[in-house]
């Protein structure tokens, strides 16, 4: 589940990851298209957090 946490829409692009979330493995950073709204994606637990 990569949708956005702040509107929860599935309409994203990739971006660098930036800051602590470049250290932990597992993560990929998204920007949604509707809000731009940056977040990454924590593939381990399936889990979306804003940067």
């Amino acid at each position: 589940m990569k949708s956005c946490p702040k509107c929860k829409s599935e309409s994203r692009h990739r971006m660098m990851r930036k800051g602590i979330v470049k250290i932990i493995p597992g993560t990929r950073g998204y920007a949604c298209d509707n809000c731009n709204t940056q977040y990454a994606w924590f593939s381990l637990i399936n889990r979306t957090f804003k940067v």
